[in-house]
């Protein structure tokens, strides 16, 4: 867990298998959902999928 994640005004920028790895990716996952449960009553999210190699 010694990687940072930041995030810059275009996201989370990272190195595939090295920075962007399914730990970070949950660790990610679990504190928007954290967030969102905190700040909103009945909170929805939508997921999107970019169909492109490497996408």
């Amino acid at each position: 867990m010694g990687y940072k994640i930041k995030f810059g005004t275009d996201g989370w920028r990272a190195v595939i298998a090295r920075d962007f790895t399914t730990e970070n990716v949950k660790r990610v996952s679990e504190g928007a959902s954290h967030w969102l449960l905190e700040q909103h009553e009945q909170p929805a999210v939508v997921i999107g999928h970019d169909c492109r190699f490497g996408g």
